[in-house]
């Protein structure tokens, strides 16, 4: 399963193995403005959870999206946390317009903080 969504404040991707969202999932979201406190914390960029509730900040140093396999590349410190491979790829079995929505929002989440 795949959901995209973006609002005034929050643009999100959620991942999930199954349609219910039970499982094995992954949850990209980023703000779209932080706080001085946020980027105190070092939260001014940027979350990924799990299933497990683990949430990290940053740490994806690469992704493409060929076919419908998306390929993460995480750092060691995210790779660990969220107890996945640091070469990761994910088989995206939906539809063509959904990996497009995808790819779109992955591009607006995981860009660079500014």
């Amino acid at each position: 399963m795949v959901s995209v969504w973006r609002d005034d404040s929050l643009a999100g991707v959620a991942l999930a193995e199954r349609d219910d969202s039970y499982g094995w999932n992954l949850v990209f979201e980023r703000a779209l403005a932080f706080t001085d406190a946020d980027r105190k914390a070092g939260q001014d960029t940027y979350c990924i959870t799990n299933e497990a509730g683990v949430a990290v900040y940053g740490g994806v140093t690469r992704w493409s999206i060929a076919g419908k396999d998306l390929t993460l590349s995480l750092d060691d410190k995210t790779s660990g946390d969220l107890g996945l491979a640091q070469q990761l790829t994910i088989e995206l079995a939906f539809a063509t317009a959904s990996v497009t929505g995808l790819d779109t929002a992955l591009a607006e989440i995981l860009a660079p903080t500014r």
